[in-house]
């Protein structure tokens, strides 16, 4: 079997790259649609893409499909019930779960250095959510010293999944 092409239906690199970019970006976009269904809406998309622009041009074959979000979300409309955003949820939920902690722990040790600093200064040990910090505040040294405890694990895992709850809009599930 041979396939021939014609040079001159074929997209140069510039457009292929412009495609390829334009369709990442509706991917991204189509992250939560069901997985089947929306690679079979990709290839059909790519396949409708290429051939408007044999026709008519990269340009207008984009122009006429308008932007990839908004594109998917016409095709989230058409769905019978509302689903989760796992891919929203993951990201809120990982960066939220570990920012938040990391915050909450610099903040206290932070306002715990400036209170040394305020009694005159010196060598205490605290800790924070039963994890020991060894805080020192001299003229001379400023330093933290901390372990990684169970407390901010925990603290850490719970924020983490109430945010992929939240980020994820988990209830929808009950709805189907």
């Amino acid at each position: 079997m041979t396939t021939t092409h014609d040079p001159r239906t074929r997209m140069r690199l510039r457009e292929q790259l412009r495609l390829d970019w334009w369709l990442l970006r509706f991917e991204l976009a189509m992250q939560d649609y069901p997985a089947r269904e929306a690679r079979r809406i990709r290839r059909e998309l790519r396949a409708s893409v290429i051939d408007d622009a044999r026709r008519a041009g990269l340009d207008t074959a984009l122009r006429d499909l308008g932007s990839p979000r908004r594109l998917a979300a016409a095709y989230f409309a058409e769905l019978d019930r509302e689903r989760p955003r796992w891919t929203d949820g993951a990201l809120l939920g990982g960066i939220l779960g570990i920012l938040v902690p990391g915050y909450m722990w610099l903040s206290w040790q932070l306002g715990a250095l400036d209170a040394i600093d305020a009694m005159g200064g010196g060598t205490v040990e605290l800790s924070w959510l039963g994890t020991p910090a060894i805080l020192t505040h001299t003229e001379d040294t400023v330093s933290m010293q901390s372990t990684l405890g169970w407390g901010p694990v925990v603290l850490a895992l719970v924020l983490t999944s109430v945010f992929f709850a939240l980020g994820s809009r988990i209830w929808r599930l009950r709805s189907a």
